[in-house]
């Protein structure tokens, strides 16, 4: 039976020698794809097209999201074929991509959010006292921090103008929760039509678990 995997164990397999396949259509793989991922798509994925692969060795394969059914019906389709150890990479591509890890393919080469990012955001825990906090704002290029975990997961941001008022306070009491953010694969040219849309000059970026990578910056862009 194949096991769903997330993108740690994705990592780990890869790293341990893991062959990866994609089952979109070929177009798909052409566009964009996972560095090292083979082309097999699902209505061609049979004992003949599979047949020079080692049924012995780890096997992983992709689709485009969580909603996808491709890779589950692939992966059920390798267990009965014969593979030994079959995975399902659930989140799949869009995940690896919101990451903003190298792909490869026609469209890998597009500016995207990832390409403009900076990381010289204050961070800062919820315990940090605003005074800490307010020194650290008055030397960065941003009026904020942003409030994280221990794990680096995005809890909130302060702006320097709360802090002002709120001496011997904690930076959990005084943030704003649940931050407005975007993924790393966001295209250029859609991040600047929708900063500008919004009023936006700043925009946290994150990774699909909600880990924070830093900020673009409209005037980047």
């Amino acid at each position: 039976m194949y096991r769903r995997i997330d993108y740690q164990e994705l990592r780990e397999l890869l790293d341990a020698g893991a062959l990866l396949i994609e089952v979109l259509p070929a177009e798909e793989y052409a566009e964009e794809h996972l560095p090292g991922a083979i082309s097999i798509p699902l209505k061609e994925l049979d004992a003949t097209s599979t047949a020079a692969l080692d049924r012995r060795r780890p096997t992983i394969v992709y689709c485009w999201d969580q909603l996808c059914d491709m890779s589950p019906r692939a992966a059920a389709r390798l267990d009965s074929l014969g593979f030994e150890q079959v995975h399902d990479y659930t989140p799949s591509k869009v995940d690896y991509m919101a990451r903003g890890l190298p792909t490869e393919g026609e469209k890998a080469r597009e500016r995207r959010a990832i390409d403009v990012l900076r990381d010289d955001v204050v961070r800062c825990w919820p315990g940090d006292k605003v005074e800490d906090v307010r020194a650290r704002i008055e030397v960065s290029p941003y009026g904020f921090a942003i409030v994280v975990a221990a794990d680096q997961t995005v809890l909130g941001r302060v702006r320097g103008s709360a802090l002002r008022q709120a001496a011997g306070a904690s930076a959990e009491e005084v943030m704003e929760p649940g931050p407005s953010t975007i993924r790393a694969n966001v295209r250029i040219e859609d991040l600047r039509g929708r900063m500008e849309a919004g009023g936006l000059t700043i925009s946290l970026v994150t990774t699909p678990d909600g880990t924070l990578l830093g900020v673009v910056r409209r005037s980047d862009l």
